[in-house]
């Protein structure tokens, strides 16, 4: 039954969060605009409260006399909102119609599978060893990447930046050929693509050192991705090599060599149960190695063969987020520089609407094989499903469509009816994304997926909530306005 015009109502993507006695924070999670109440938790409580069907205006401020002013407030704040006009959610033919509609690629990063070979053996490898080619000496041909490249750069706007990632396997293993991208990039394309930006990244264990590599790096401007696990002890039981020997010493003298020359090194850590309770120290960890950011990640419980991994690896949900709130109320590492407290900040930017967690299923984030395939995400190589193109032959759509419009928020069957899911985004998609045969037989895996997706990711933007409401708390103490920050650059994790 539709509701009748001019009624108010509360938003039905409310997050109410609640501090102390007296502290409240409201959010309208479509229309992103939080609301800190330091005082007076329980007057905004008895209004909310006596709404329990919409009411007229008129009947809301006679029901509630005297709080005329905090009424309109919560209808600035789109925390009451008129309940036939206000728009809440997307439709299915809405969802539909973006999904398949045309799309804006002013920024693409392409990923370069220089080969998909690896030096390592970490414990918790999300490359399958059916699906990537780990254990062959297959590389990637100057002829594969220059059509990578080329390929992005004739999809991409007028003005777009292009950023090429240097990926495997070890890309390392096939650094000869990392030097020749950059080469053709320099040399040829960007006389040909002048009103593009061509950037590098590279991701690597950096147990290698190529005699040439920190001058590369700083020429080049390449920003570098590495991952610590924690100190030598944690690190070298979760990435010995494949022989089983330690890998810490080698990846950390790489390390003091690009950041003594100057280069910034963001350093990963994968949380399992082998390091969960060590979050502090590998934080700490990071920073002694010179590390220009921290990341933290969740492991994936299943690798791109669709194979589970042991339930012994999957660490405590609770744990983690414990310990990540000790590291980002402790002030080592400030917000800019801390995964995922970085990226997550933006989703909370006055306007921000999250109808997908990440961006593979816009198709700017190609990932290309060494033989040429292309698939919407690193996590999902060798998922036929969700191959969307070979070099040399049209990509196809339909597979970014179907994933797209699935992982819509109001699409999903487990966030459609989550008030959190504008904010959130849903969570990393490889869970949802991949066909999981014999799912319903691992139900931890299935409970943690979850967990991880939902509780870990309101636990950290619940953090951020309250960090903003101190923060204006602390500059309308002091008469001031908070000061403005300028919103950090989005966090890479892979």
């Amino acid at each position: 039954m539709m509701t009748p015009p001019g009624l108010l109502a509360v938003t039905k993507n409310l997050i109410a969060l609640e501090r102390g006695p007296e502290e409240l924070l409201l959010a309208n999670s479509f229309h992103m605009r939080p609301l800190y109440v330091a005082r007076g938790k329980e007057r905004v409580r008895r209004v909310l409260s006596g709404m329990a069907t919409p009411l007229p205006l008129d009947d809301l401020t006679s029901a509630f006399a005297g709080d005329a002013d905090l009424i309109q407030l919560l209808r600035d704040y789109r925390i009451l909102v008129d309940a036939s006009a206000e728009k809440e959610r997307y439709d299915p033919c809405e969802i539909a119609a973006t999904a398949a509609g045309p799309r804006r690629r002013d920024r693409m990063t392409v990923y370069l599978l220089l080969t998909e070979s690896c030096n390592l053996g970490c414990i918790y490898c999300l490359n399958g060893a059916g699906t990537y080619q780990r254990n062959s000496r297959s590389m990637m041909s100057p002829g594969t990447a220059l059509q990578s490249v080329t390929a992005c750069l004739e999809q991409l706007d007028a003005g777009g930046h292009l950023e090429v990632a240097f990926f495997g396997g070890e890309p390392l293993l096939n650094w000869p050929l990392a030097k020749e991208v950059i080469r053709l990039c320099e040399n040829e394309l960007a006389s040909t693509h002048g009103d593009k930006k061509i950037s590098y990244h590279i991701t690597s264990n950096l147990t290698l050192c190529p005699a040439d590599l920190v001058e590369q790096i700083k020429r080049h401007r390449i920003t570098v991705m590495c991952d610590i696990d924690g100190p030598a002890a944690i690190h070298d039981r979760c990435r010995p090599d494949r022989r089983g020997a330690p890998t810490h010493a080698r990846t950390a003298e790489t390390i003091r060599r690009l950041v003594d020359a100057g280069i910034p090194v963001a350093l990963r850590a994968t949380l399992t149960a082998v390091n969960q309770d060590h979050i502090v120290d590998i934080a700490t960890h990071h920073k002694e190695l010179g590390a220009s950011n921290s990341a933290f990640v969740p492991v994936c419980p299943i690798n791109s063969d669709r194979t589970f991994l042991p339930d012994e690896l999957l660490p405590d949900p609770d744990t983690l987020i414990a310990g990540l709130a000790e590291v980002y109320r402790s002030g080592l590492w400030d917000t800019q520089h801390l995964f995922p407290f970085n990226q997550y900040l933006l989703k909370l930017r006055p306007g921000a609407r999250q109808v997908t967690a990440c961006a593979a299923p816009s198709g700017t984030t190609p990932v290309v094989r060494v033989n040429g395939d292309v698939y919407l995400c690193i996590y999902l190589v060798g998922q036929e499903r969700y191959r969307f193109g070979t070099l040399g032959t049209a990509w196809d759509r339909r597979p970014l469509t179907e994933a797209l419009a699935a992982l819509h928020v109001d699409n999903d069957a487990a966030c459609r009816a989550c008030p959190w899911r504008y904010a959130c985004g849903g969570g990393c998609p490889v869970m949802k994304l991949v066909p999981m045969a014999g799912l319903e037989q691992n139900p931890r895996a299935m409970e943690y997926g979850r967990r991880i997706n939902c509780d870990f990711t309101r636990a950290v933007l619940a953090e951020l909530f309250w960090d903003m409401a101190d923060q204006a708390r602390t500059s309308a103490a002091g008469g001031r306005r908070p000061a403005a920050q300028s919103p950090p650059e989005p966090a890479r994790i892979c």
